[in-house]
C-alpha cells in the first residue's frame, strides 16, 4: 500500500513508523525537508516498508493520505492544496486542543518545539491561536467542508505519539478507534492499523468524531494529572 502523511512532527513521525511496520511505502511531506529527512530514516528502519520525504505534491499522490498536523494547520493546508484530493481517502489523526495545557492531543505543544513561522502549509499556525481563534478547536465536520470529495476516515489512537510510535503499551498493543461513513475506506485503514500492530476497532460512523476527540482529551487530561513519564494510552477490554 502507498501512503502519503503530512507533517513529520510527534504524531506524523508515530503514523509513518507504524506505517513502515505495515510494509507500506511512505511519502512524508512536512514544512521542514530537513526534519522529514530525518524522520523519513529513523521510522524506516529495521521494517519491511519504505519511508521516504517527499514534496507535498507527491505526498498527495496515493490513495490514502494521513494528516498528521495540529488541526488550525490541517484547515490551512486543505484550503490551499483540497483541489488535490478529491477522491482520496483522508485520515484524521489529531484532535483540537481543548484543554488548559495549551498542548495537542498527543502532548506536545506545537507553538512551542517546532518553529511558528509562515511555513508550506500557509499562514503561521500559531497566530490563530494567539488571537483567540478557534481554528484550533475545530472540528471534521470543518476539515470535510474543505474537500466534500474526500472519503473521510477519524482515527483515533486514544494515547500519546510516543505509545503509537512504539506500539505496545504494558506489553499490549496500542488500541487505534476507527469511524467512518465510507465502510470501504474504513477497512483499508483498519487493515493498514492492524498490519502495523496496532489494534483497530470499528467506532462506526463519523458522526462519532467527536466522541473521538473527546475520549483523547479525557486520556491526556489524566496522563497529565497522573504524570505519566512513559506515555499513556487508553485500551479497551471487551470480556469475550
Amino acid at each position: 500500500m502507498r501512503v502519503g502523511i503530512i507533517g513529520a512532527g510527534a504524531m506524523g513521525r508515530a503514523m509513518a513508523r507504524r506505517a513502515a511496520r505495515a510494509g507500506s511505502i511512505v511519502r512524508l511531506a512536512d514544512r521542514s525537508a530537513g526534519r522529514a529527512r530525518l524522520v523519513a530514516r529513523e521510522t524506516m528502519a529495521g521494517t519491511p516498508g519504505v519511508v521516504e520525504a517527499s514534496s507535498i505534491r507527491a505526498a498527495l499522490r496515493p490513495g490514502l493520505v494521513i494528516l498528521a498536523l495540529d488541526r488550525a494547520d490541517s484547515l490551512e493546508f486543505l484550503r490551499r492544496h483540497g483541489r488535490l484530493l478529491a477522491g482520496k481517502v483522508l485520515v484524521e489523526v489529531t484532535a483540537p486542543r481543548t484543554d488548559a495545557y495549551g498542548t495537542d492531543a498527543y502532548g506536545t505543544d506545537p507553538c512551542g518545539a517546532d518553529p511558528c513561522g509562515a511555513d508550506a502549509y500557509g499562514p503561521d499556525p500559531c497566530a490563530a491561536g494567539r488571537s483567540g481563534s478557534g481554528a484550533s478547536g475545530a472540528g471534521m465536520g470543518d476539515l470535510m467542508a474543505v474537500v466534500p470529495g474526500a472519503s473521510w476516515v477519524r482515527a483515533c489512537a486514544a494515547g500519546d505519539a510516543e505509545s503509537i510510535y512504539r506500539g505496545l503499551i504494558d506489553g499490549h498493543p496500542v488500541d487505534i478507534f476507527v469511524a467512518a461513513d465510507d465502510e470501504s475506506a474504513k477497512i483499508r485503514v483498519i487493515e493498514l492499523a492492524n498490519r502495523s500492530g496496532l489494534r483497530a476497532l470499528d467506532a462506526g460512523r463519523l458522526d462519532r468524531a467527536r466522541v473521538l476527540d473527546e475520549l483523547t482529551s479525557l486520556g491526556r487530561e489524566i496522563s497529565h494529572r497522573l504524570a505519566a513519564p512513559e506515555g499513556w494510552a487508553i485500551k479497551l477490554l471487551p470480556s469475550w
